[in-house]
């Protein structure tokens, strides 16, 4: 008896990890090395309009229009393909940084522009007291982050930040290709239909939409077989703690007693049991929102005592049906 609840044990405890490592799995499909290199999200989209309005002007339609979307616009000068101004309304971390840090939500909003480099930047850049500046039409703009290195991937942009505050932000639209990043379809079209401009997924966002999409499924169909498997052993468990000869000995006061201690017992190693696999896949796996983890940790926790009741219940029953 002693044998089989171990070996139940340590299959549910599989199962807490296994379902930790699929929603990794499925997290880390959606951000992707090759799109995160190139400050992407799968929801990023090529916007193109003949707009000669200034982005400042843009700027203030979006923070008066959708002032609670998360909304990124990366903008590329056509005439130095090097250079991209980014605008964001809250912290986002698309661009791998190894030294230093990305932009805050403060810089976009303040008057002072900021930048980041690649690796293997052309710009003219200036050291010293050790701060690196950007020396760009006589300006010295602050370098506040370098990029991580990509294999085969040759990094020579700089970004810089712009706001509605900022002197970049005078620059014509019709003056750079436009990307704008945000998980709302509605926000996006909204904005082309502003801009009167056409909104499409670049070649490297689609290519990884289709060839990701598949085994996103593939995962979350696989994190539902476990997640019933898990379930199934806590069924497995109760027939082993409640149906055998010694329950029909015992008073019916007593026999609840007995049950409620080891359905008790049984949801303390569930959350132990949760709580250890938590531990160990956030220190060893990638996740980019630990919610989601923690969500399936207690799914299964709370699933695994609701069949372990439900399969107690059956069989008292049954029993003094046959009794």
């Amino acid at each position: 008896m002693k044998i089989k609840k171990t070996f139940l044990g340590i299959f549910l405890l599989a199962c807490f990890l296994i379902a930790g490592v699929l929603v990794s799995n499925i997290q880390s499909i959606s951000a992707d090395q090759v799109l995160t290199a190139s400050g992407l999200s799968s929801y990023s989209r090529n916007l193109k309009t003949k707009s000669k309005i200034e982005i400042r002007t843009l700027l203030k339609y979006i923070t008066e229009k959708y002032p609670n979307e998360k909304i990124t616009l990366e903008l590329t000068n056509k005439y130095d393909q090097d250079q991209v101004l980014i605008w964001s309304n809250y912290q986002n971390e698309l661009l791998p940084v190894a030294r230093g840090r990305y932009f805050n939500p403060e810089e976009f909003d303040g008057v002072v522009t900021f930048g980041i480099v690649s690796p293997t930047s052309n710009i003219q850049m200036l050291t010293t007291q050790d701060n690196k500046y950007i020396v760009l039409d006589n300006r010295y703009i602050s370098v506040v982050g370098t990029l991580k290195e990509v294999s085969d991937n040759i990094q020579t942009k700089y970004y810089l930040t712009t706001g509605l505050n900022q002197a970049n932000s005078k620059n014509r639209l019709n003056n750079f290709d436009i990307i704008i990043d945000s998980p709302s379809n509605r926000v996006i079209q909204g904005i082309s239909k502003y801009l009167n401009g056409q909104v499409t997924f670049s070649e490297l966002v689609s290519t990884h939409r289709r060839t990701h999409f598949i085994r996103a499924i593939a995962f979350s169909i696989l994190l539902g077989i476990i997640v019933l498997f898990a379930g199934l052993i806590a069924g497995a468990c109760a027939i082993i703690n409640h149906t055998y000869k010694q329950m029909d000995g015992i008073d019916r006061p007593l026999k609840k007693y007995f049950i409620a201690t080891k359905l008790g017992r049984f949801a303390f190693i569930n959350l132990i049991m949760g709580f250890v696999s938590y531990i160990l896949l956030t220190w060893r796996l990638y996740f980019t929102s630990l919610d989601y983890l923690i969500i399936l940790m207690t799914l299964m926790i709370v699933l695994n005592i609701v069949i372990y009741m439900l399969v107690v219940v059956f069989f008292d029953k049954r029993k003094e049906k046959i009794g």
